[in-house]
């Protein structure tokens, strides 16, 4: 490796940019709003439950708030099956008006039993109905189906919409949706995120990225908007999750917005869609997100960056943004907190090398816990307790 001429830096959001407190507080939120529907205390998953949904492949929200409720309506409706209406709005109702007491569901031993139960590709909630189809009333089913049927429609599935105006925020909900939100609140992500990007870091790096021969890039799988320099008129499709900002959110949130290119799941699944692919092929741990973060990062063209990710990984095209990188050896650090982000970027950059190009990468591993540590170290070149700690390594100071 050569002495690099360019160095670029991608930026993982949640665990290096931003503690995400507020997608568990909306998971709380969601429970306890739809139990307190039902005439009952806050019954929110714990700290330590979220945790164990976590590890049982639940990391959604979307899935694991679909799957606490469903527990409570079943438990209700084993416990009084005449308060079963229609629709989901009239049964919550009927059983708020009944003034029963439930046994707080084991949500945690219903996680482990989704894991159990083979997936063949279907996300959690999908599964957990499977599983609810052996154990309950069949005249429950057309109730469980619209809780656990498809929880990435948002517009027609209530746990969803819920979770996503408490994260959202009911006026980005409606923005983003085109529906008007069923309650105001403001967006968790905003009020409850902690900024782990301190402001004198953030100066410094701003500073590093306009020097020449620099470039750095948010690189995240959070939900978010299509690319943001797409000409006017271009199509952008219709997922049923939407384009939601959340990592436009957690931009704002640490004074980066509109400062750094932001590839997340929206810009991709953009892509995705385009190429008549699904978003999981080209979300990390694919090559295809950072190979846009890093074309991204050069240039500041998010919609270029994309297409020449696409065009190296499907047909061995050095083509747009990545075409400059072949002047000089290039040295890529990325600051992530999973090992998965990490091997992205080492599997995009064998790609670059694959294609003739010096490309170099450092892996900078961030957090303090020394579970995640141990799972960084085999992957990292370093590892630090925070975002700042990692950006002094590479811009000294």
């Amino acid at each position: 490796m050569n002495t690099p001429s360019r160095t670029l830096i991608l930026l993982d959001v949640d665990g290096v940019l931003v503690h995400p407190v507020g997608y568990k507080t909306a998971l709380r939120t969601l429970v306890n709003r739809l139990a307190a529907r039902m005439g009952q205390p806050p019954l929110g998953p714990t700290e330590d439950e979220i945790a164990v949904f976590e590890a049982c492949g639940l990391t959604n929200e979307w899935d694991s708030g679909a799957m606490c409720v469903s527990a409570l309506l079943l438990a209700a409706l084993e416990r009084a099956p005449a308060l079963r209406q229609d629709t989901l709005e009239t049964t919550f109702d009927a059983i708020g008006a009944a003034g029963i007491a439930l046994d707080r569901p084991d949500f945690t031993a219903e996680a482990r039993a989704i894991a159990r139960h083979d997936s063949d590709g279907r996300y959690p909630a999908a599964r957990y109905l499977e599983l609810l189809v052996t154990r309950t009333d069949p005249a429950n089913l057309p109730l469980l189906r619209a809780l656990l049927g498809n929880v990435y429609a948002v517009r027609d599935t209530l746990t969803t919409r819920t979770f996503q105006t408490l994260v959202l925020g009911s006026e980005r909900f409606s923005a983003t949706y085109g529906q008007p939100a069923a309650f105001a609140c403001e967006s968790y992500l905003a009020t409850y995120d902690i900024a782990l990007l301190n402001a004198p870091a953030r100066a410094h790096l701003l500073d590093w990225a306009c020097l020449p021969g620099h470039g750095a890039a948010i690189f995240t799988a959070r939900p978010s908007g299509p690319p943001a320099d797409l000409p006017p008129g271009e199509p952008v499709g219709d997922p049923p999750s939407g384009f939601p900002p959340e990592a436009e959110l957690a931009a704002e949130l640490v004074g980066l917005a509109g400062k750094l290119p932001l590839i997340g799941q929206g810009r991709v699944g953009w892509l995705a869609w385009r190429n008549g692919r699904a978003a999981a092929d080209y979300l990390k741990p694919s090559p295809v997100q950072a190979l846009t973060a890093m074309g991204a990062a050069v240039a500041g063209a998010e919609t270029d960056a994309l297409r020449a990710a696409a065009a190296l990984v499907e047909r061995g095209e050095i083509s747009g943004p990545l075409a400059a990188l072949r002047d000089g050896a290039m040295r890529v650090v990325v600051c992530e907190d999973a090992a998965g982000g990490i091997r992205a970027v080492r599997s995009a950059a064998t790609l670059l090398q694959r294609a003739g190009l010096d490309v170099s990468v450092v892996g900078i591993g961030v957090s303090p816990n020394a579970d995640k540590r141990a799972a960084l170290a085999p992957v990292a070149d370093h590892l630090v307790d925070d975002v700042n700690a990692g950006l002094a390594l590479v811009l000294g100071g």
